[in-house]
């Protein structure tokens, strides 16, 4: 098995950062973190990211900027076709760059009162957005030509544009706890993939709990103190994200979509999409057209 504890260290040698791209079909990944900073821009792609609590669908030119320890998982193939074809694939940029970039003798001073504030919020995973998404992407891009000191001025560039501006959000939960062990992400990990490939079936606590090789009353209690959550709202989470992609199709009727993403009755489907999307299907269906 893959250790969980992604090494980034053996990447930085004589390194300030390291610049990686991905272009691959299908991700072989499975919940893990680094013990460095991540910076993951999808330039072509689609699916869905787990980014401590927080469990979202991704589209093209996604970006997010991620903690040291702070379990994340991305999947491209999780229980549909999406990669109907060889232009289907994922296309990906990855920065890594080490904590001591950002001593408390440097960051604490009046001159990065700002930046301090989002390496903060990074511990819980950062999404960009809006026009700073855009002048991020268009500096990221360039970062793959840089060398040196130049790569890592651009780098701060890019920090610093974030951080002045309101154009980014939290991912995991205020009160989410990251503190993992290699047990304890291995046993998340199990769970995580189960639940993304059977979302469509009746997903029972018990057969979670064996999953994980606990009782189902210590799994309840694992499961919330780590995700802040109960398994019953993580399963509806995963099966509104997927409901999401599958109501932009016109071809799908709302009561199609809503047994295809293993709800039992509309009015459990409704609710559960009204309480995460905060609009009905159909209202989200005609947001999508405008």
């Amino acid at each position: 098995m893959k250790p969980l504890l992604l090494d980034v260290n053996p990447l930085l040698i004589n390194k300030a950062l390291y610049v990686k791209e991905i272009k691959t079909t299908a991700l072989q990944d499975q919940v893990h973190f680094h013990n460095g900073y991540e910076i993951a821009l999808i330039l072509k792609g689609r699916g869905k990211r787990v980014v401590g609590d927080n469990i979202e669908h991704f589209g093209d030119n996604d970006l997010i900027f991620i903690g040291p320890f702070l379990p994340h998982v991305t999947y491209n193939n999780y229980g549909d076709d999406f990669i109907s074809n060889n232009e289907q694939s994922l296309s990906a940029l990855v920065v890594y760059f080490h904590p001591n970039w950002f001593t408390k003798e440097f960051i604490d001073s009046s001159d990065y009162v700002k930046v301090n504030d989002f390496v903060d919020k990074m511990s819980r995973g950062v999404e960009v957005l809006g026009e700073t998404k855009r002048k991020a992407i268009k500096a990221l891009l360039k970062l793959k030509g840089c060398t040196g000191l130049i790569k890592a001025i651009k780098l701060w560039e890019i920090l610093h544009v974030i951080a002045e501006s309101s154009e980014y959000q939290c991912l995991a939960s205020e009160g989410y706890i990251g503190k993992f062990t290699q047990k304890g992400l291995d046993r998340l990990d199990r769970v995580y993939d189960y639940v993304m490939a059977h979302y469509e079936e009746d997903i029972k606590l018990d057969d979670i709990a064996a999953i994980a090789h606990m009782t189902t009353a210590a799994f309840c209690k694992y499961f919330k103190s780590k995700t802040g959550k109960t398994l019953s709202n993580f399963v509806n989470e995963v099966r509104i994200g997927q409901s999401c992609k599958l109501v932009s199709d016109r071809n799908l009727n709302i009561s199609e979509i809503c047994y295809a993403c293993g709800f039992n009755n509309l009015t459990s489907f409704n609710r559960n999409f009204r309480h995460f999307i905060k609009m009905t299907p159909s209202e989200y269906r005609k947001s999508l057209e405008q």
